[in-house]
């Protein structure tokens, strides 16, 4: 009986390691490699920059999806949708509605036929205020 006990006992703490070893990143928190936890977050703001460099009125949503990726955040409304990207880095507590949250983001506004009519706060803000906010 107590051999088919230890039997159990090493079985589950090996299960345990073998699980626990794929999701840690390492030692309080950092890379294996010595690097800073928030590294990948920095690269992907660094990344949306530069790709978000190429965006101009009239694109397509696939071709905007072709040049930065997927959005960080997505609105849709009766008139269209915005996209927000990362482009800022900082913490990502908080909601879009928080105005230093949002000074994180550029949005990227399309219209109902799914082309980009414009981008950035301002044009967001403007978009907002004259074609109105009501959500679907």
């Amino acid at each position: 009986m107590k051999r088919t006990s230890l039997k159990f006992f090493i079985i589950g703490g090996l299960i345990c390691l073998f699980f626990s070893a794929g999701c840690t990143k390492g030692s309080l928190g950092f890379s294996r490699d010595g690097g800073s936890p928030f590294a990948d977050a920095d690269a992907a703001v660094s990344k949306n920059i530069q790709s978000l460099m190429g965006l101009s009125v009239g694109m397509t949503k696939g071709q905007v999806y072709n040049l930065a990726g997927i959005a960080n955040y997505v609105e849709g409304y009766d008139w269209g949708s915005v996209w927000f990207y990362k482009i800022r880095k900082g913490g990502n507590e908080g909601s879009l509605s928080d105005k230093e949250v949002e000074k994180r983001y550029m949005p990227v506004v399309f219209d109902n036929t799914d082309r980009v009519m414009g981008y950035g706060s301002k044009f967001y803000d403007q978009t907002i205020s004259d074609l109105g906010a009501g959500q679907f």
